[in-house]
Formats: C-alpha cells, structure tokens, sequence
C-alpha cells in the first residue's frame, strides 16, 4: 500500500456472509461437540463414534420424600439405646420356674429396634418364639402379630405400627434349661419389672444408653 492510500471496508455482502459462516461454524460445533461431551445428547452419532459422549457428566436425578409416619427417613424424640437381655427359662413342667413368658419394650408409632436373640440349652424344634404387640385398653387391648416360629435364633428389625408394648413370647419345650439371650438397638423404653411386657421382672445384663 502506498503513502496516502486508505484501506476500502468491505462490502455488507462479505460481512454477511462472514457473519452466517461463523454461526453455521458455531452450530456444527455444539452439534457435534458439546451437546455429546457437555450434556450427554448426540443426535448425530458423532460423539459415540469419537468417544466424546463419554465425558459428559452424570445427571442426577432428585426425588424428594415426604416426612412423617412410614418414611424411609424419620427424626426421633427418643434417644438412641443398646441393651443386652438375658430371660432364664426352666424345662417345660419344670415347677420351680417359669418356662414361658413375654419380655416387651415400650415403643411409639414410627420408633424402630433391631434384634438378635437365640435361645441356648434348647435343641432344633423345641422353642418357640411369637413377635407381636399390644396397644393399651382402648377400651380393649388390641394385639398385633407379627411372626411366629420355631427357632433357636432369630435376627430382624421393628418399625412400630401403634403405640405400646412391642417384644416376644416365648416358650421352652425343650427338658433342658434354656437361656434366651437378646440384643436390642434402637429407639425404645425399657418397660419396669412388674409391668405388662414385663411381668417377670428381667433387667438387662449390660446397657449402652444416656
């Protein structure tokens, strides 16, 4: 270019089409890149083919629960607690003890336990076990099965329908003494010797609670 001379600015018709190249351009790009890489979506193959459709994150997807009685997860007013029981049986006919009684906790509606117990000194099909509850007289008690069965052990957990005395009866048919060893966690009361759920006045051997 020489002295004096200005540069001619082009005309609208190449800027035009300057500007429809760089979009088209843009297009294709987000098409073939970053839909695939970015957002997981390939309407073209071309990420699949490249392997561009591998680095697009996971998505996750939210599903929020109601609160409340009989959801997956529910706040207590009740601490946490851990119990160790012991529940000494006599042989059945055996009239120097009892060889049959209920061992209950006190729970309300929505508070869950889990458990393990076993029975030792009996043999295969000489205990037997019945997990139920017992709301108060309202104006009468009402009972709630929940499993029955002869067992030397049992493990599972309870989420308490109603509020009352949750626990086993159990009875030992064996001739031989039998102790029944139950380990309980969760959220509950201990009911007092004396009282229904309760009668024989077991205490526990060994507790972990505030």
């Amino acid at each position: 270019m020489s002295e004096g001379q200005t540069n001619t600015p082009p005309s609208l018709r190449k800027l035009l089409l300057v500007t429809i190249g760089a979009g088209v351009a843009a297009t294709v790009l987000t098409v073939l890149v970053v839909l695939p890489a970015e957002f997981g979506r390939d309407p073209t193959g071309f990420g699949r083919l490249t392997g561009l459709d591998q680095l697009a994150p996971a998505h996750e997807h939210v599903v929020e629960m109601a609160a409340g009685p009989g959801a997956p997860a529910m706040s207590q007013d009740a601490p946490f607690r851990s119990d160790v029981v012991e529940v000494p049986l006599v042989p059945k006919g055996d009239k120097t003890g009892r060889y049959e009684l209920e061992y209950k906790v006190r729970m309300t509606t929505g508070q869950a336990i889990v458990y393990s117990w076993e029975a030792q000194g009996a043999g295969e099909g000489e205990f037997f076990s019945d997990l139920h509850a017992e709301t108060a007289p309202d104006p009468e008690v009402r009972v709630i099965e929940f499993k029955q069965e002869t067992a030397l052990r049992s493990n599972g957990s309870l989420v308490a329908p109603v509020d009352g005395v949750h626990g086993w009866y159990w009875r030992n048919n064996s001739p031989n003494k039998v102790t029944v060893r139950l380990k309980l966690s969760g959220f509950y009361e201990l009911i007092p010797p004396g009282e229904t759920g309760n009668k024989a006045g077991i205490v526990p051997v060994a507790a972990s609670s505030p």
